[in-house]
């Protein structure tokens, strides 16, 4: 599981990398385990090396977050979807089936180890994700796409 010690590790990787990607795999985190990953991404990647990042990002403070929440449920509503599951919902309706009940108490054990925030949304900004970027080693950090609280978020390593 990303984020947990010795994942890095895990991969038995011979080479640097030229490129990392993350695709909503890291909005979960909490501060010190993001920070944590981000060395690691860094330290697997060559000197050049790029990350990528899509995920969604908290906005700082309330009146932006609240703008982007709108474009997003505007967006769902042109595009027809709004009625559809949305993810809280999803994560909801699964922990309801009994199938799944050893896998979900896995995962809040995991989750509770490592300091995350059980997917229920995005405690770090992207304004902080870029600040603990910087720390891990990166440059040239900066959004490439944004749409809502989604972005694409690119960054060199030093």
């Amino acid at each position: 599981m990303i984020g947990a010690y010795g994942w890095a590790d895990s991969l038995g990787l011979n080479r640097p990398l030229d490129a990392a990607v993350s695709t909503t795999a890291l909005h979960c985190l909490s501060e010190p385990v993001l920070l944590r990953t981000y060395r690691q991404l860094a330290a697997l990647l060559r000197p050049g090396g790029v990350l990528v990042n899509g995920d969604h990002f908290a906005q700082d403070g309330p009146p932006r977050s609240d703008l982007t929440a709108q474009v997003g449920r505007r967006r769902a509503e042109r595009a027809r979807t709004h009625a559809h599951e949305d993810w809280q919902s999803w994560w909801t309706a699964a922990a309801q089936c009994p199938e799944l009940a050893d896998l979900f108490t896995e995962r809040e054990q995991r989750q509770a180890a490592h300091g995350n925030h059980g997917g229920n949304g995005n405690a770090v900004t992207l304004v902080r994700h870029t600040e603990l970027l910087r720390r891990a080693g990166f440059d040239h950090i900066t959004p490439v796409w944004q749409f809502g609280d989604s972005h694409v978020l690119y960054a060199v390593k030093d």
